[in-house]
């Protein structure tokens, strides 16, 4: 039986974008419709074509011709809320890339506009939905460590950040945080990174730089202890998670890896992802995510990662300049 497709899904960037036009072909409730890019080069045209849908270089024609449902916005971060604002104004959801914005004043007005127009805007954490920290959570939801009282998570420079959102859907809201964060590098040492220096904002540090090491505290006095470095490779494991609980511990040794989980016991249950049966990897995790919007949309539900969880991601990132600055604790808000 062929699915049913209800929304109409246009792109916004077609690098990492061509996940999101996976995300929409694959759902159920959705399909794609349009895609749109700054340049007209031939291998975003032939993307295009793959998919069956047209190709613009003009954004605001795009939402006049293609009149999608849902837009997803995939391009730079000083992108984000100009393209959201306008697919808002013209009555579509929109699914956003991380980080939200390049200001938590550009944030907060998407959030707004969003509230507004009666539309849901998601945010692309879609770290949330590699399997292993699915198997993680669940484990922690069902009480298996008891109550968690710390973390500890080393992550490949921006990763870092994706994954502390992760941390913050488990443990709660970050109150207040103590940091380092080194920008200059090292004497006759270049960073690694691949998006330095551009994730670098006025207010706050995507990328790790140097050295970005942080202790958050949550409401729930539970802590978290992270540290990332663009010296990291990108072949070594992207993230290492650890939560210790009052009945045992639960460990990550990568993204989509290995989960191992100790309860009061020496010995542990290992869970560990099908290489046949489970979307692994960095992209798959994000056209799971895009289903995931597509799939509440169509149930009538909210976004599952609402903007207000992108504008306290930068709101956690800012905290972590002043205390870096500051020497000393530094509350989020």
């Amino acid at each position: 039986m062929a699915k049913s497709k209800t929304l109409r899904v246009a792109v916004a960037g077609p690098n990492w974008g061509e996940n999101h036009l996976q995300g929409a072909a694959e759902s159920e409730h959705g399909e794609p419709c349009a895609l749109w890019g700054r340049s007209d080069k031939p291998e975003y045209r032939a993307l295009a074509d793959r998919v069956g849908v047209p190709f613009y270089t003009d954004y605001s024609l795009m939402l006049s011709e293609s009149k999608p449902d849902v837009v997803t916005v995939a391009t730079q971060e000083p992108g984000h809320a100009p393209f959201t604002m306008e697919a808002l104004a013209a009555g579509c959801d929109v699914y956003c890339e991380k980080v939200i914005s390049d200001s938590h004043d550009a944030a907060r007005e998407m959030v707004r506009a969003a509230a507004a127009a009666k539309r849901e805007l998601n945010i692309g954490y879609n770290y949330r939905y590699s399997v292993s920290c699915q198997w993680m959570r669940r484990q922690i939801e069902a009480g298996r460590i008891g109550e968690p009282l710390f973390g500890q998570l080393s992550a490949f420079t921006w990763c870092v950040h994706h994954m502390t959102d992760y941390v913050n859907s488990v443990l709660g809201t970050p109150t207040r945080v103590m940091a380092r964060l080194e920008l200059d590098p090292l004497a006759d040492l270049p960073h690694k990174s691949i998006y330095e220096p551009g994730h670098l904002f006025e207010t706050f540090a995507y990328a790790a730089y140097t050295r970005k090491v942080y202790t958050v505290e949550y409401e729930s006095g539970a802590l978290l202890q992270a540290g990332a470095t663009d010296y990291a490779d990108i072949s070594e494991p992207a993230a290492r998670l650890m939560i210790q609980g009052t009945a045992g511990r639960v460990e990550l040794d990568d993204l989509t890896g290995k989960v191992t989980l100790w309860e009061a016991a020496r010995e542990a249950t290992v869970y560990t992802p099908s290489q046949i049966l489970d979307p692994i990897g960095l992209r798959m995790n994000c056209v799971e995510a895009v289903k995931d919007f597509l799939r509440a949309l169509a149930a009538g539900e909210g976004a599952p990662i609402p903007g207000q969880d992108g504008v306290n991601m930068i709101l956690l990132e800012e905290a972590i300049m002043r205390a870096s600055k500051s020497g000393g604790w530094e509350d989020v808000a």
